[in-house]
């Protein structure tokens, strides 16, 4: 029978070989993922063909996504356990496709909505991507306590995309301009804070139309408030949530003032 010539390879030339780093074999080797057959007579390690092929089957199970710790499991096992492993990383990996997608569809969305205006800010993008995130589950708890036509007004059910983005935008635009004036010192009832609130308003009513009025309700409105504890996290500071308090507050109190006064 005919001996097989066994090729043994320096760190230096497995590097090479297989376009990998000296550091990754050392930690390799700490993990003891791929331990050299042996150390020369200077101490240096030495590598076989059977590492070499060890080394790329790492490196395929790595490509495949998988753990450190589960490599090192799965070169144990048989090629049955293998198949089985194999299929579960393969339904892993789907997961893992249909949430990175879910990701690029939030942003996209968030794209869409600010349009490359770099004054936004961070915490109404915070706030954004939460509520896209968790869309679902808030439709699902609405229509769970309100009536189905205000839940589909408020979640603007019917809407083409853009005009949900141009709402949207909107709201982000205008609660971004209220920040920029509180941090400016405006007071709440300042004419430009007043001008924008009524505009903030203005697109309220023009979007819910009479389900605003059914909004206003004590019954809805604690609905409201627990939404906002649920799904809401404070993503801006509390400062600026007591100014937009007192910005619409002064809003409606001005506008039943002069509703009352009359023409």
């Amino acid at each position: 029978m005919r001996r097989i010539n066994k090729s043994y390879y320096t760190v230096g030339s497995l590097v090479k070989l297989t376009s990998t780093t000296e550091r990754t074999l050392r930690y390799y080797d700490r993990k003891g993922l791929l331990r050299p057959s042996r150390h020369n007579e200077q101490g240096h390690r030495i590598y076989d063909d059977e590492d070499l092929l060890r080394f790329h089957k790492i490196l395929t199970l790595k490509y495949l996504d998988y753990s450190l710790d589960d490599i090192g499991k799965y070169l144990e096992q048989d090629s049955k356990d293998f198949h089985a492993s194999l299929k579960m990383q393969y339904e892993l990996l789907l997961q893992k496709q249909r949430h990175i997608q879910r990701i690029v569809a939030t942003i996209e969305r968030v794209r869409a909505i600010v349009k490359d205006n770099d004054t936004i800010d961070p915490g109404f993008i915070m706030m954004m991507i939460h509520s896209i995130q968790h869309e679902g589950e808030q439709m699902q708890w609405f229509s769970e306590r309100l009536p189905e036509e205000i839940m589909q007004t408020m979640f603007m059910n019917g809407a083409s995309v853009e005009e949900r983005l141009e709402a949207e935008r909107e709201v982000t635009l205008g609660l971004n301009d209220l920040l920029v004036m509180s941090k400016q010192g405006l007071a709440p009832e300042h004419s430009l804070v007043r001008e924008r609130t009524h505009a903030l308003k203005a697109m309220f009513e023009r979007m819910l139309g009479q389900a605003l009025d059914e909004l206003s309700t004590s019954e809805v409105g604690k609905v409201l408030e627990e939404a906002e504890r649920h799904f809401f996290p404070i993503c801006l500071e509390p400062e600026f949530m007591h100014y937009l308090h007192e910005a619409f507050s002064y809003q409606h109190c001005s506008q039943k003032s002069a509703a009352a006064a009359g023409p």
